[in-house]
């Protein structure tokens, strides 16, 4: 069995995750400082039930085996292009399955067109964040759920997001 992991950046931005993905209070000199905590997980995993949840990187793996359009060295190289992202978390890379069509796993264009708007110091993490989190350029809604009904908004609104880390 594959295990996937990444390896955390120590020069990863800090960034305010909102009260449900906030990390727990760690001190600065603590290792797992800026890391998801187990209440951001459970946060995280509600945001993407409805688009496809949160699937580890070996079920993704099995998952592009079995409908024979790829391994887990084509998963590696989707998330080392940019095409798709995930996080670490306990061990276990995490991919959110909003970014393929569940039908056969081909890569949503509208996913990969709203992560190439983002500010590039964007973590996995951070990312998955951005996505579920209620946005107040989407009236509230998070991205996920505006990406198939909405795309031009979700992207005016990752365009904003990567001007606002610019400044």
């Amino acid at each position: 069995m594959t295990r996937w992991t990444l390896a955390s950046s120590e020069t990863a931005p800090r960034v305010h995750f909102g009260p449900s993905f906030e990390p727990l209070a760690r001190g600065p000199d603590d290792p797992r400082a800026g890391l998801p905590t187990a209440r951001a997980i459970v946060a995280m995993r509600q945001a993407y039930r409805a688009t496809g949840g949160l699937a580890s990187g070996d079920d993704v793996a099995r998952m592009l085996e079995d409908r024979h359009c790829g391994d887990f060295v084509r998963l590696a190289r989707l998330i080392v292009s940019g095409e798709l992202f995930g996080f670490d978390w306990g061990g276990t890379f995490w991919v959110p399955m909003f970014q393929f069509n569940l039908r056969d796993l081909s890569i949503k264009d509208s996913a990969q067109r709203v992560q190439a708007q983002l500010p590039a110091a964007c973590d996995g993490w951070m990312r998955a964040v951005w996505f579920a989190r209620p946005h107040a350029d989407l009236y509230d809604r998070p991205p996920v759920d505006l990406l198939e009904i909405d795309l031009p908004a979700v992207l005016a609104a990752a365009r904003a997001e990567r001007f606002i880390a610019l400044a």
